[in-house]
C-alpha cells in the first residue's frame, strides 16, 4: 500500500512537472512597464499631471487666504479686546467662530475635491494604460507585468520592457 502511495505520488509530480513545463516554455514569465516614463513622455498624462497639480496649487493658496483672514481676524481681536465693549468683542468672537467653521469645512472638502480632479485628469490614462497592459500581456502571453517605478528593480533584461510599446499605443489611441 505505501508502495502504491508513493507511486502515485510520484505520478502526479511527474504530470504537475510536464504541465508546468510545458506553460513555462509558451508562457513567458515577466515584463515591466516604467509609469514614471510614461508620465514624463506621453503629452496627455504630463498636461493631465500639470493640470491637476495646477489645481493643487490653486487649492492651496486658498487654504493660504482663508488661514491669513483667520489669523489676521483673531490678532484684530486680541489687538482690540481691551477696547471693545462685551457687545462688540461678541460679535467679533462670533465672527471668528463662523470664519474657524467655514475654514475647517474647507479643510474637509480638499480632500474630496482633489481626489475628483485627480478622477478627472488622471485616472482615465492610468485606465487607458492598465488596458493596454493587460493586452500586451495577453498578447505575448507574459505571466507578470510589474511597473519598474513603483517596485524596486535592480536589474531588467531591456527584451521585457513593455514602455515603449505602452508609449506608442497611447499615442496610436490604442485602448
Amino acid at each position: 500500500m505505501i508502495r502504491t502511495g508513493t507511486m502515485r505520488a510520484a505520478a502526479v509530480a511527474a504530470l504537475l512537472l510536464a504541465v508546468t513545463t510545458v506553460d513555462a516554455a509558451e508562457l513567458r514569465p515577466l515584463a515591466i512597464i516604467d509609469s514614471q516614463k510614461i508620465a514624463e513622455e506621453y503629452e496627455a498624462a504630463r498636461d493631465a499631471q500639470e493640470q491637476y497639480q495646477k489645481f493643487i496649487r490653486e487649492l492651496e493658496r486658498e487654504v493660504t487666504t482663508k488661514e491669513k483672514a483667520l489669523t489676521a481676524l483673531m490678532e484684530d481681536i486680541e489687538s482690540k479686546k481691551l477696547l471693545l465693549g462685551e457687545e462688540a468683542l461678541a460679535t467679533k468672537t462670533q465672527q471668528f467662530e463662523r470664519q474657524r467653521a467655514e475654514y475647517f469645512q474647507f479643510r474637509e472638502t480638499i480632500d474630496q475635491r482633489a481626489e475628483a480632479e485627480y478622477k478627472t485628469r488622471i485616472q482615465p490614462i492610468l485606465d487607458q494604460v492598465k488596458t493596454i497592459v493587460e493586452r500586451l500581456g495577453k498578447e505575448r502571453n507574459y505571466g507578470l507585468i510589474l511597473d519598474s517605478a513603483a517596485v524596486s528593480v535592480l536589474y531588467v533584461n531591456p527584451d521585457f520592457d513593455l514602455t515603449n510599446d505602452v508609449l506608442q499605443a497611447l499615442v496610436r489611441g490604442e485602448k
